[in-house]
């Protein structure tokens, strides 16, 4: 541990200071001259047509300085297939969906006009199980694109799957299910939109991903017609991400268009209640294992499908079935897989990145089934483990060659910190128990190119 620098050492936290002592900005501390309060009106109903909406005695509301609808914007889409518009003109797929929205003076006045705003809906039947939504005659949540299913198709094929479970002395199958979980960051989300005389625009935002979001601005800006506009964008202190800052939401860009309309700053803070309403969760998944392995408890095979809860729009959720793919394939030796996942449009809430991006989604499922199938085969799960877990020089079935690998050497210093052998014979409580699992996280490096064209 001495020869390293940092590893196994106590690290000063450099912006520790500045935060308790309140030195720190975040997104919530700024605030700028004649800056406007934004608030959002969102949907009643998980799936309707809007028939009418009606903003005039918002409009006569004293402090308010705008109020905008689909009818009174250019339509900017957004996420990852573009599925979603800002405002919502013609229909809404899910409770969250933004309707209209105001600019005012102070929050407590813009949140007054909200409830000022009249809209009539037209209830539709919703589809809320991702399963059911696949069925033939389900509701469909984008008509336009004929089925529920993603055109996104997450698929890996290495060996005979079919022949190794035939050829199996032990084979378990099992279906296990995950739900939504929030990422619950101690700062909410916010941004401050700022247009100067020549239409540039500055944006405050506690994001994830600053040069992302910069290009997304950028395009918004394109679809309204400021085509030679720049943007600046100024990251504050963030008071936690865990994947929710990862992609742009709907309040962001009516920040600016509000902005925009009204030649003055517009700040929207979620509160605390707002965040964990209208910010997407990690994906909801249900998933169906089948695991085998030999008379020597070596694993012969693996079988996953799942289908997972993309909720009714597109974001950087929708591609965690990629990351699935390592811990499905590259933790233990597994010579022949097979696995499939399906997103699936429903009108839940839509599901993003969070902390593991699929990583805890699918490695819930293959440890439980490893200690199902080391139970068959009358094996301690922990020897079961080592008795499969991958070592340097190995390729798995994704062609990737492991270069380094010291999950044995863990399992068996957790055995020895544990003492696994003598508490496993042990009495049991009721209420307390002990297990083992393991994980494996992708990881890699790249070129960084910076904007002026110079490289690191």
């Amino acid at each position: 541990m001495e020869n390293f620098m940092s590893v196994g050492k106590r690290i000063p936290k450099r912006d520790g200071v500045d935060k308790v002592t309140g030195r720190a900005a975040y997104i919530q501390d700024l605030r700028m001259p004649g800056m406007l309060f934004g608030k959002i009106l969102r949907s009643k109903y998980p799936h309707a047509r809007i028939v009418r909406i009606d903003t005039s005695r918002a409009k006569q509301l004293l402090g308010v300085r705008a109020v905008i609808t689909a009818a009174d914007v250019p339509q900017i889409r957004y996420g990852v297939m573009k599925d979603q518009p800002v405002l919502k003109a013609d229909k809404v797929r899910s409770y969250r969906d933004e309707v209209a929205a105001v600019a005012a003076i102070s929050p407590e006045i813009a949140e007054e006009a909200l409830d000022l705003i009249e809209v009539e809906y037209e209830a539709l039947p919703g589809i809320f199980d991702p399963i059911e939504a696949l069925r033939e005659g389900a509701p469909l949540v984008h008509e336009e694109n004929k089925s529920n299913l993603l055109k996104m198709p997450w698929k890996l094929l290495a060996g005979d799957v079919e022949a190794a479970r035939k050829a199996s002395a032990f084979t378990v199958e099992d279906e296990f299910s995950v739900t939504w979980v929030t990422h619950c960051c101690l700062g909410t989300e916010g941004i401050i939109a700022d247009f100067d005389l020549r239409n540039n625009l500055t944006v405050y935002r506690n994001t994830q991903i600053p040069s992302l979001a910069q290009r997304d601005f950028q395009d918004a800006l394109k679809v309204m017609g400021l085509k030679q506009s720049k943007v600046r964008l100024i990251k504050p202190v963030i008071g936690g991400g865990f994947g929710s800052k990862l992609d742009t939401y709907g309040f962001e860009y009516i920040a600016i268009l509000l902005a925009y309309v009204t030649r003055k700053p517009v700040k929207i803070v979620r509160t605390r209640e707002e965040e964990f309403k209208y910010t997407s969760t990690r994906q909801p998944a249900v998933i169906r294992i089948g695991q085998g392995c030999d008379a020597n408890g070596k694993l012969t095979f693996r079988d996953i499908s799942m289908v997972l809860d993309n909720g009714a729009y597109t974001s950087w959720g929708a591609t965690t079935p990629s990351v699935m793919m390592m811990p499905i394939s590259s933790l233990y030796k597994v010579p022949h897989i097979r696995y499939e996942a399906q997103c699936v449009y429903t009108n839940n809430t839509w599901s993003q990145a969070m902390r593991g991006y699929g990583n805890p989604q699918a490695t819930f499922a293959i440890e439980s089934n490893m200690d199902q199938l080391a139970e068959k085969a009358g094996i301690d799960p922990l020897e079961f483990r080592m008795r499969n877990a991958n070592e340097p020089g190995e390729l798995t079935p994704q062609r990737f060659k492991i270069t380094s690998c010291e999950l044995k050497a863990c399992i068996q210093e957790v055995s020895k910190k544990l003492d696994w052998p003598n508490r496993r014979k042990g009495p049991k409580i009721v209420g307390r128990g002990m297990g083992m699992a393991s994980l494996i996280h992708v990881g890699g490096g790249a070129r960084v190119y910076k904007s002026d064209g110079c490289g690191t």
